[in-house]
């Protein structure tokens, strides 16, 4: 009697194929993001602008409005850049996670009844995860006590070409050391580490120049 052959994949060969087909998603996305790139550009509007007008950090406005009550306004208008990390669409009302540099996020709400119907239907099929904006609006807090920009006026600060991982899940090691961007943007550690690092080397570089040392 022969043996049937054996057709049991290694985990090595099923890691290798999981790591295929991410990278064919990824490129798939590339793609999609590319086309929206163009379509800012065809249509006057600038994918990656000299400048933005901020006129505050998102960890300032979280701060200087912690005490907001829940479901009120403040009155005040800011102008806030961040990387959207979270999105949701729904209809007349869009809701989006932006994320600083030092991890910090503000949610931002864009309204048909704020923006418009062009502004938001750009907003829909334009605007991506990854992707840096800019959004000027009042800080309020929704009903559900969440601290937030409804937006009035936004534009795209940075158009991301690459798909963000999923922020939920581990980043492998490798991934970790290849793609170091990615480990910034989903670890609060890493981000943590890096600024700790560069307190360090700081601080050694003034005490140095502080006893004259080349």
């Amino acid at each position: 009697m022969t043996a049937s052959p054996d057709h049991t994949t290694s985990p090595d060969a099923a890691s290798t194929d999981g790591d295929a087909e991410a990278a064919r998603e990824a490129s798939e996305q590339k793609q999609v993001r590319l086309a929206k790139r163009r379509r800012l550009l065809d249509s006057g509007r600038e994918a990656y602008p000299v400048g933005v007008p901020v006129t505050d950090t998102i960890g300032a406005v979280r701060a200087r409005y912690a005490e907001l009550e829940t479901d009120s306004r403040s009155g005040d208008v800011v102008g806030l850049a961040g990387r959207i990390v979270h999105a949701r669409n729904t209809g007349k009302l869009c809701f989006a996670a932006l994320q600083a540099g030092d991890g910090s996020r503000i949610q931002a709400m864009v309204s048909l009844a704020e923006v418009g119907e062009q502004s938001l239907s750009d907003w829909k099929e334009l605007v991506d995860l990854g992707d840096h904006v800019f959004v000027t609006g009042e800080v309020i807090s929704s009903r559900r006590g969440e601290l937030s920009i409804m937006v009035t006026d936004w534009t795209i600060a940075s158009k991301a070409i690459l798909p963000l991982p999923n922020l939920h899940g581990e980043l492998s090691e490798e991934t970790r050391v290849r793609q170091r961007y990615l480990d910034l943007i989903v670890r609060d550690q890493a981000r943590l580490t890096v600024r700790a690092r560069a307190a360090a080397v700081s601080s050694l570089r003034r005490t140095f120049d502080s006893y004259e040392y080349l």
